[in-house]
């Protein structure tokens, strides 16, 4: 549906519905998904709360496919952007979702109307959210099929995609289709995997150098004689606000605050931590664990934490006790915890480090992933895009 001036509407409604077309029906499952846009604000999220919760349970979801991480971002990065809501269901069943924004933008330099994916960099993973299965399947080319019959986009951003997931599978589908696509390579997580030893026990220093299990120890030793007692690992989950703001002040204190991307540095981000540490406490995964003597904050972690995995999403440290390692000596005092709890990876997340890649060599790429419409705005801004690499989206 295209209103008045050509632009989507603000107010909600849905703009268009359908299902996979026939002519997908040798990539596709035949099974009835009917797929629909639509176009509102956070609303849209808070009215299908209670089926989309259901979706992630199916599907084992990690939390940030979650629809009150959603809500968290829309209302600490986007309270002026549209929210356009694509759902797939199977009778009442809800097969799968992707939520995105639409607002102007700039590509290359060129300025456009861009769909992206409810994600930034805080989000650590983004994906179209799909139940296993074929139903699941079936949804991505319904979603394709209404991408190509909606109104008023130059370009979907979809970020920080997994490279084995939905999004990249919706992606092929347009480049099938003749449409100008992109891929690009976003960063490199470092991820731990625990392992079993002869004896059953789950180990995590066994991909570890000799030398740096050795800094461990040396690590310890220093921070014990600094602080005058031999460190404590707490544990927190929940939003102790007490706690919240001394692991702010904490990160704020250091490198993270004089660049600018300390977690108090903007509003913003404030925002979107506060909330999700209150609505990750109330679904069970949120925890801080912090370094401690004294009710000193030595380090500390933001993570969130699955039945098999822990994502920090933050980690500070007291940088006058460099020469002490405390962010490494928590690490190895988390992992000590993982293991006795059966949590068998920990995902360091954003780049890969040196002090990460001390623990690990494997790592988990994230990708940024780009479908560009027909128009003449559009194919401009893949062309300079593509001709001029370091040129990017604002």
């Amino acid at each position: 549906m295209v209103l008045g001036n050509g632009l989507l509407s603000s107010k909600p409604h849905i703009v268009l519905e359908g299902s996979a077309a026939k002519s997908d029906a040798q990539e596709i499952p035949s099974r009835s998904v009917t797929a629909k846009v639509e176009v509102g604000g956070p609303e849209l999220v808070r009215h299908l709360a209670d089926r989309w919760e259901r979706l992630c349970e199916e599907a084992g979801s990690l939390p940030f496919y979650r629809p009150e991480w959603i809500a968290a971002y829309l209302k600490a990065f986007e309270t002026e952007s549209q929210v356009v809501l694509m759902t797939a269901s199977e009778a009442d069943r809800l097969v799968a979702v992707l939520p995105m924004i639409r607002k102007r933008s700039r590509f290359a330099g060129v300025p456009i109307w861009k769909l992206a994916g409810a994600a930034n960099i805080h989000s650590s993973q983004f994906d179209i959210l799909q139940s296993p299965g074929e139903a699941g399947e079936a949804a991505i080319p319904a979603f394709w099929n209404l991408f190509k019959r909606m109104p008023s986009w130059n370009m979907l951003e979809l970020p920080l995609l997994p490279g084995n997931g939905a999004g990249m599978k919706l992606i092929r589908h347009a480049s099938k289709d003749g449409y100008r696509t992109m891929c690009v390579r976003f960063n490199e997580g470092p991820i731990l995997r625990l392992q079993k030893d002869g004896n059953g026990r789950l180990t995590w220093l066994d991909g570890t150098s000799r030398h740096f299990r050795h800094e461990l120890r040396r690590y310890a030793k220093i921070l014990a004689r600094e602080t005058g007692q031999e460190p404590i690992l707490v544990r927190r989950t929940d939003p102790d606000r007490k706690a919240l703001e001394q692991f702010y002040e904490l990160e704020a204190s250091g490198w993270k605050g004089q660049e600018g991307s300390a977690i108090r540095c903007t509003p913003q981000t404030q925002t979107f931590y506060d909330q999700v540490a209150r609505v990750a406490a109330e679904g069970g995964y949120f925890c801080l664990h912090s370094l401690e003597t004294n009710n000193r904050m030595l380090a500390a972690a933001f993570s969130l934490e699955t039945a098999d995995g822990l994502y920090p999403l933050k980690i500070a440290h007291d940088e006058s006790l460099h020469r002490g390692g405390p962010g490494q000596v928590m690490f190895h005092r988390i992992l000590e915890e993982c293991a006795a709890r059966g949590i068998t990876q920990l995902f360091f997340g954003g780049g890969s480090d040196p002090y990460k890649m001390k623990w690990t060599s494997d790592i988990f790429p994230n990708f940024n992933g780009y479908i560009f419409s027909p128009g003449f705005r559009s194919q401009l801004a893949f062309r300079l895009r593509t001709l001029h690499p370091g040129i990017g989206s604002q």
